[in-house]
C-alpha cells in the first residue's frame, strides 16, 4: 500500500508513481554498472619498486608503503604549476 500525502490528487499521485519507477530503474542500472566494476579483472602490475623521498628526507620504497596491508595501493596524481 503507497503513502499517501495529505491533499494529494490524482495528477500528484500518477506522478508520484512514475518517479517511483524511474528512481528503482536508475538503481538498478547502478547495482548492475556496481557489478561490472567490481567483475573488472587486476590492473597491471608495478614495473619497478619505485623509490620515494619521504618528509623526513629518508627513501622509502613502494613495497614498503603498502607492506602488511591489502597490497592495494591508490594513488592520486596531483599536478601544479611551477608558481
Amino acid at each position: 500500500m503507497p503513502i499517501r500525502y495529505p491533499g494529494e490528487n490524482a495528477t500528484y499521485r500518477s506522478a508520484r508513481e512514475a518517479l517511483l519507477q524511474e528512481e528503482l530503474a536508475l538503481r538498478a542500472k547502478v547495482e548492475e554498472v556496481a557489478a561490472l566494476r567490481r567483475a573488472l579483472p587486476l590492473g597491471g602490475g608495478v614495473p619497478q619498486d619505485y623509490v620515494f623521498t619521504a618528509i623526513d628526507g629518508k627513501n622509502v620504497k613502494l613495497s614498503q608503503l603498502v607492506r602488511h596491508r591489502s597490497g592495494i595501493l591508490g594513488v592520486y596524481s596531483l599536478m601544479f604549476r611551477p608558481d
